[in-house]
Order: C-alpha cells, then sequence, then structure tokens
C-alpha cells in the first residue's frame, strides 16, 4: 500500500475521531442529575465536616442542637444529609439522604407540615425519609445519627 503524507494525516484524523465517540456518546447519555436545587437560605446550616467523606460507622459532627432548634432542620456543607427533630421524641434526630430518589433535586424541610418536599417534581417525604406523595417511590436513604454533648452527630 503506497501511504503519503496526505494519506496518513487523513487516516490519523479518521483514527482520531473514532476514538472521540465513545466519550461524546456517554456525555450525550441520560443520568441522573446532580441535585442542583437549593434549600431556602433559612433553614441550611453548613456543617462543620462533610459527613459523606467520612468511613462507615464513624460520626461527624453536622450541627449543633441550638442550630437545630432554630433552624429546624441542618444540612451538610455539600447537601447530602439532612437532619430534623424527630417528630415522635424531640430527644432524638432523624437523619436521611438529601436527595430525591426521583430525579436527585436536593429536597428541603418543610417544619408546618414536618415533611421533605423536593422542589423539582413535588414529592414528599416524611422525618425518616419515607414516601408520603409521588412521582418518587423510593424512600430516602436514612443514616445514624445522635445528640452528643450538644452537638449533632451522623455516621453515614
Amino acid at each position: 500500500m503506497n501511504l503519503n503524507r496526505r494519506k496518513l494525516l487523513s487516516w490519523f484524523g479518521l483514527g482520531w475521531l473514532a476514538s472521540l465517540l465513545p466519550s461524546s456518546l456517554i456525555g450525550c447519555s441520560e443520568s441522573t442529575p446532580t441535585a442542583t436545587a437549593s434549600a431556602p437560605a433559612s433553614s441550611p446550616t453548613s456543617a462543620t465536616a462533610t459527613v459523606a467523606a467520612a468511613p462507615s460507622g464513624t460520626f461527624k459532627v453536622i450541627g449543633t442542637v441550638a442550630q437545630l432548634k432554630k433552624d429546624k432542620v441542618l444540612v451538610s456543607s455539600d447537601k447530602k444529609i439532612a437532619v430534623v427533630s424527630n417528630p415522635n421524641d424531640a430527644t432524638k434526630v432523624l437523619a436521611v439522604n438529601a436527595a430525591c430518589t426521583h430525579k436527585g433535586c436536593v429536597v428541603v424541610w418543610n417544619s408546618a407540615s414536618k415533611e421533605f418536599v423536593c422542589p423539582c417534581h413535588d414529592a414528599k417525604f416524611a422525618a425518616d425519609g419515607a414516601v408520603r406523595q409521588g412521582p418518587a417511590d423510593k424512600p430516602l436513604q436514612r443514616f445514624a445519627a445522635k445528640i452528643e454533648n450538644g452537638q449533632v452527630l451522623v455516621s453515614a
């Protein structure tokens, strides 16, 4: 086969385009959207540590009990964990994954109705993460949470 420079460069160009095709197709595929919605400015309280980065079984501080009483909800700085007081026992807390199980939007706490609401599609979840209203059909993931020395701790 007789290859001149022009033909060789065209083969390299074709190979380069072929190598980009798989990554282009992956970039165009539908995937779980990232959590883009944010909670109202009055409700979340930034965490002192990222809980999602903690090894399983270890507890990280999300905030203080005083912050929880004031704001009614504590949200980790990465908006992955939301903590509220247990409606059945005010001395305990409940922690859930703040990403809606329908499309991944960040849920917000509605203290009047004592439920998490997804701002994207209006799914509603109980304080313990149970589905109250669709379109979500799976509950929010729960995390172990406790109060210790006036601080709210979560194990994720």
